[in-house]
């Protein structure tokens, strides 16, 4: 005899209602678990790659006058170019050449010039190159640039980084031989005076750029002892339409950057950099100057202008700051602690400061009929450096 045994009841009707429903979730599936693996990654690199820095918060202080143009020697100047982005990396395809800027830039009397392409060091085989690299792929424009740095390595903060954590990035960008600088700090507000003045390990910020000039964020660190250099860059991205012009580019480059807005963009080239003495424009004087601070920060009013002549500063044994100038300034401006004007000298190529027991740092600021320059700060010691 057959036992009739029922089976399991089965709501076809809900099968075919639930089975859609939880179709239309299948990419949440997928992305879920992997945004739990990079909020875990992120987190676990963001608690062990990490730095704590004793940074210093009082004046500078001693009987010895550290002054970083000293040893210039002859008239001639060199115009040195820190901060260019070219098509080398992968996701920037429309930019320009290395060959292109590098012609461009010797076209405008340019000594030397370093690209400082993202996250890798771009034209490795010229040894008259100058390596670099910009470091950070964030949202909020938080970058650090490495000038002379060995080589590249990867980006652990993708998302997010601490300020003990920007320390560890510095601290491995200097042990690679890079001069360490902050650029564009007034970009989405990327770096805050605050902020700058609670990490370490960058040697210069950039207070000319194309996203905003701010000269007193010197003052800001200067004040706490910090012996932080000026930097004044173009960030280049792409030059104006008339140089693009002259390029022999294929159709798709034009096309991409005629899309993207980049054709008929003003273009920021040649209007900030960086001199250093007569003959220092190779790699290895260049980072020499930049180490000890002996170079000008320049700011161009406008593209086809002459070059301001930067001067000659020097300090006399009774502690007097006297320059001397080639060409004459609208107005040179004496600056000392918290930013304060020391002294304004008018419409002279000459001006004399004499140190005050006050003072524990004079830095220079001259502005000529066709520009604007900014000295590394004269500071106290109590040795020779």
């Amino acid at each position: 005899m057959l036992f009739n045994v029922s089976g399991p009841i089965v709501d076809t009707d809900r099968q075919t209602v639930l089975r859609p429903s939880l179709w239309k979730y299948r990419y949440a599936f997928v992305l879920l678990p992997l945004l739990g693996i990079l909020v875990v990654y992120q987190l676990a690199v963001v608690l062990l790659l990490r730095k704590t820095l004793v940074l210093s918060t009082s004046p500078f202080q001693g009987s010895t006058l550290i002054n970083p143009y000293q040893n210039w020697t002859g008239e001639g100047q060199e115009k040195i170019s820190l901060h260019a982005h070219s098509d080398e990396v992968w996701f920037t395809p429309e930019r320009h050449s290395v060959s292109e800027i590098q012609s461009e830039y010797k076209r405008e009397g340019f000594s030397n010039i370093a690209i400082t392409d993202y996250g890798q060091i771009s034209e490795t085989e010229n040894p008259d190159y100058i390596r670099g690299l910009e470091w950070g792929q964030n949202i909020k424009k938080r970058h650090l640039l490495a000038i002379g740095i060995k080589k590249s390595f990867y980006d652990y903060f993708p998302v997010y980084a601490t300020r003990e954590n920007l320390n560890w990035v510095m601290d491995r960008m200097k042990k690679l031989g890079g001069y360490v600088i902050i650029p564009h700090p007034k970009l989405f507000d990327s770096f805050s005076r605050e902020e700058m003045s609670a990490i370490g390990g960058f040697q210069a910020v950039e207070v000319y750029s194309p996203f905003g000039d701010d000269p007193k964020i010197l003052d800001t660190l200067l004040s706490q002892g910090r012996n932080v250099h000026c930097m004044a860059s173009d960030d280049l991205h792409y030059f104006s339409e008339t140089s693009i012009k002259g390029f022999d580019q294929p159709a798709w480059k034009n096309i991409v950057q005629t899309l993207g807005n980049q054709r008929g963009r003003r273009g920021e080239s040649f209007l900030r950099y960086i001199v250093t003495a007569e003959g220092r424009k190779d790699q290895t004087s260049v980072l020499a100057s930049l180490e000890s601070g002996s170079f000008y920060c320049v700011k161009k009013f406008f593209q086809g202008a002459e070059d301001p002549k930067v001067p000659r500063v020097q300090v006399t044994k009774n502690n007097t700051i006297q320059l001397n100038a080639k060409e004459r300034y609208l107005e040179i401006r004496f600056i000392g602690q918290k930013g304060e004007v020391l002294q304004v000298n008018p419409d002279t190529n000459q001006a004399e400061y004499t140190f005050q027991e006050k003072d524990s740092y004079v830095r220079l600021e001259m502005i000529a009929l066709t520009g604007s320059i900014l000295s590394n700060a004269i500071y106290r010691s109590h040795s020779n450096e």
